[in-house]
């Protein structure tokens, strides 16, 4: 089990931007990083993204169609996508950018705790763990409705302890009847059938939401995800979303649905080790894929040399965690 992380560095060196560079000497050379971290305050893409903002926090590119209570779902995966990008390009909470993203994804947190409107009404357990894990980028674990966040996670969990998006636990006809009238799309979210099995897809995600929380990484629900997560890697989920195998091996960087990349970075974190077994293959695979060039490749559409930068970057990091890193 080896990688050439000295040809990876150096391809990171040779053709990294300034934020993988800060990046890549923060967390992988340990180095100091004042000067880039001063520098990506000018950073091009940063800017453009800032300036994008609009005035009640959020960020909305695409312009809604029909229902206009669609507007809340473009709004708030658009957010998400850019405070997770603007944390890469080295913002911090103290910005008043952030400041005002952070109010409107706090806007979206409902009185029982989830993070909702990414579905209309309905609970979107995905969302929410992006918004926990984003929340939590920031330094924001300690806030009490971080934590109530968190709370209302793992209250409902299913029995097997992992997660599912409720609405894929009832059947598709009922669902669609849901939404015949306007009266219907007013009603009360649809509650989990907490009997049926955890999907690996969300329980990924709310297990990086847990990584990503000094409070949450290392409780038993945590772990208990980790090994569910496990049990599943290479194999289809359970439900319709993102359920083929293939899609563990779509790597991609910043994480956002689950592969094998993104479950072994929250993997490590939570204190799994490379005695493991699983970890052990999942490894073998993804040291397979280093390119005769150094780098790993992006396995999302359209990629470009960037995302193949910064998922080299990620292989890195999670190699370090694991103990695997040769320099």
């Amino acid at each position: 089990m080896q990688a050439n992380t000295n040809k990876a560095i150096e391809f990171l060196l040779a053709r990294g931007n300034l934020p993988i560079l800060y990046w890549l000497k923060k967390d992988i050379l340990e180095v100091p990083v004042d000067r880039e971290h001063k520098n990506l305050q000018k950073f091009a893409s940063r800017i453009r993204i800032i300036k994008g903002q609009r005035t009640n926090g959020g960020w909305c590119r695409r312009k809604y169609e029909g229902d206009p209570r669609w507007e809340k779902t473009y709004y708030i995966v658009e957010t998400l996508r850019n405070v997770i990008k603007l944390h890469k390009f080295g913002c911090a909470r103290g910005e008043k950018e952030i400041q005002k993203a952070i109010k409107f994804l706090f806007s979206t947190q409902t009185r029982s705790g989830d993070f909702r409107g990414a579905y209309l009404n309905e609970y979107a357990p995905t969302y929410h763990a992006l918004t926990l894990e984003a929340l939590c980028l920031y330094g924001l674990d300690n806030d009490e409705k971080t934590q109530k966040g968190f709370r209302w996670i793992v209250k409902n969990r299913q029995n097997d302890g992992g997660w599912v998006i409720p609405y894929r636990t009832i059947k598709q006809e009922e669902l669609k009847s849901r939404y015949n009238f306007e009266a219907q799309s007013k009603l009360e979210p649809i509650k989990p059938d907490k009997a049926k099995p955890f999907s690996h897809l969300v329980t990924g995600m709310v297990l990086r939401a847990m990584a990503a929380s000094p409070t949450w990484r290392k409780r038993k629900e945590a772990r208990k995800a980790g090994e569910l997560l496990l049990s599943r890697f290479f194999k289809e989920d359970k439900y319709d979303d993102r359920w083929l195998p293939l899609y563990w091996e779509e790597i991609t960087y910043p994480f956002w649905a689950t592969d094998i990349l993104s479950s072994l970075d929250s993997l490590s974190t939570i204190g799994f080790t490379i005695e493991n077994e699983k970890i052990q293959e999942a490894l073998n695979w993804l040291l397979s894929k280093q390119t005769k060039q150094g780098y790993w490749e992006a396995g999302n559409k359209k990629t470009t040399l960037e995302d193949h930068l910064w998922v080299t970057f990620a292989v890195l990091r999670v190699l370090k965690k694991f103990g695997l890193f040769e320099i």
